[in-house]
């Protein structure tokens, strides 16, 4: 009788045994020729533990299995349930380590910020932006470019459909003149106008940019905005070459160009000629959509894992031993160069580089090297597409607002002098206008003057309103007429 029991427990069992062998990840992967994620892959394989467990309790333990099972669940979930008690308790201990006072950014003790203006100061931005309502003053602060990827380019602006900004076709801003429905009727022959935020019109609606008031005041041509949040100079000509190349042909070009310029070289330190908009953007052969690591998970997440990477894992932040010097730029064709050998590490020594950082003289003469090397390089370059291609072209150094004296932005005028920001700006801008004079190109205007006669016409430290934008148009008029 026994020995039947036995049996028959035997037979009990080892069908789950069977099943919790052959319905294994391995096994499944090799028949269906495919690959599990590790969720799926872990969930095969607890089952086939529990089927294989389940069979080996039939056969052996028989009757008394239930109960044994039982109690080893009790003490399973006991072990559990300390383990979760624990873990909570040293995430709590974790996040308290972890804490730390919330810190003004280095950008904001000193400036006036139209996002915290909304929220603080309303009155303020009413008087930036006179006769618009709080929700359309909002609309058009809050905007904030959502840089897209480019297959050529860095990157370019996202395609926008909305009430005060509109992008379509080429990556151009639309207005009054140019819209979705012409806009590839009127690129060839038209005068493109290329340049960073400013020229794109940040702070401001489609109809009061600097390329739609050249369209309002000049009906006998049309002038297509091609500006880019973070664009400098050299990154306008990529972009003019790729359309060129598309086939294009423009009757003018018009770029409009100084802030990022001197933005750029001072958080890189790449060759003038060799620089990238965004610093990430030179590391896009190692660190790209291929190559990412696997994104953040609720467990990397946790205050204690933070923790123990903060104190174990690998250091991520900036060696300040290997900070990048500001007497020569990175040569990336030398196998030793610290670009070549840590690409990661390079990145984070960049972010030790800001405008709003003191830079001793010896680092503000070489960005201004830097500036005068790639002005001249690219004009050069530029004379002669624009003679191969057939059209003509000027260049324009635009206001800086960091350096007017009737920005609103500064929280006070007199202390903004002594603010790092201030001092680099000017200290290198007065050098690149004077370098404009010497050189005496005939298609490189300085127009950064024109913010003397216009008070208050900034929407924030940088970005111009429509007053100014207007101003611009104008003067761009006058010089175009005279050629």
């Amino acid at each position: 009788m026994l020995k039947e029991d036995h049996r028959n427990y035997i037979l009990a069992g080892l069908p789950f045994m069977m099943l919790g062998l052959i319905i294994n990840p391995w096994l499944i992967s090799w028949m269906l020729n495919v690959e599990f994620t590790t969720t799926i892959f872990s969930g095969i394989l607890v089952f086939s533990i529990v089927m294989i467990v389940t069979g080996w309790g039939i056969i052996y333990k028989k009757s008394t299995f239930g109960k044994w099972l039982g109690a080893k669940y009790n003490d399973v979930a006991l072990i559990l349930l300390n383990i979760v008690l624990v873990f909570a308790v040293l995430n709590v201990i974790a996040a308290i380590v972890l804490f730390k006072p919330e810190k003004l950014p280095e950008t904001g003790s000193y400036i006036h910020s139209p996002a915290d203006l909304l929220k603080d100061s309303i009155g303020f931005m009413r008087q930036v932006y006179p006769g618009r309502s709080d929700d359309e003053i909002r609309e058009l602060v809050m905007f904030r470019s959502p840089y897209v990827n480019h297959p050529i380019l860095e990157f370019q602006e996202k395609i926008q459909n909305s009430k005060y900004y509109n992008v379509g076709f080429e990556d151009i801003r639309y207005d009054r003149k140019v819209n979705r429905e012409n806009a590839s009727k009127y690129i060839n022959g038209s005068v493109w106008v290329f340049g960073g935020s400013t020229t794109f019109g940040q702070g401001v609606s489609d109809n009061e940019t600097i390329s739609a008031f050249l369209n309002m005041l000049d009906t006998s041509n049309t002038y297509l905005n091609f500006g880019v949040h973070a664009y400098h100079q050299s990154n306008e000509i990529e972009k003019l070459l790729l359309l060129l190349k598309k086939g294009y042909k423009p009757k003018s070009v018009i770029f409009i160009d100084g802030l990022n310029d001197v933005i750029r070289m001072i958080e890189t330190n790449f060759h003038p000629m060799e620089t990238p908009s965004l610093a990430k953007s030179a590391y896009n052969s190692d660190y790209n959509i291929a190559t990412k690591e696997t994104g953040n998970t609720v467990i990397k997440q946790m205050p204690v894992t933070r923790l123990l990477r903060l104190y174990f894992g690998k250091k991520k932040g900036p060696d300040d031993n290997l900070q990048l010097p500001w007497n020569k730029y990175d040569d990336v064709y030398d196998e030793n160069n610290l670009y070549n050998k840590d690409a990661k590490q390079h990145f984070q020594s960049t972010l030790l580089r800001s405008p709003y950082k003191d830079i001793d003289t010896i680092g503000l003469n070489y960005i201004t090297w830097k500036l005068q090397e790639m002005y001249t390089r690219n004009y050069d370059f530029i004379d002669h597409i624009s003679k191969a291609y057939g059209f003509d072209f000027t260049i324009y150094y635009q206001p800086i607002g960091i350096l007017s004296s009737e920005n609103q932005f500064w929280k006070e005028m007199k202390s903004s002098r002594l603010t790092p920001l201030y001092r680099n700006f000017n200290y290198v801008i007065p050098k690149i206008k004077k370098s404009i004079i010497e050189w005496n190109y005939p298609h490189f205007i300085d127009i950064t003057a024109l913010e003397d006669s216009c008070s208050g016409c900034y929407v924030d430290l940088t970005h111009y309103n429509a007053q100014l934008n207007k101003l611009i148009a104008r003067k761009i008029l006058a010089t175009e007429f005279k050629k």
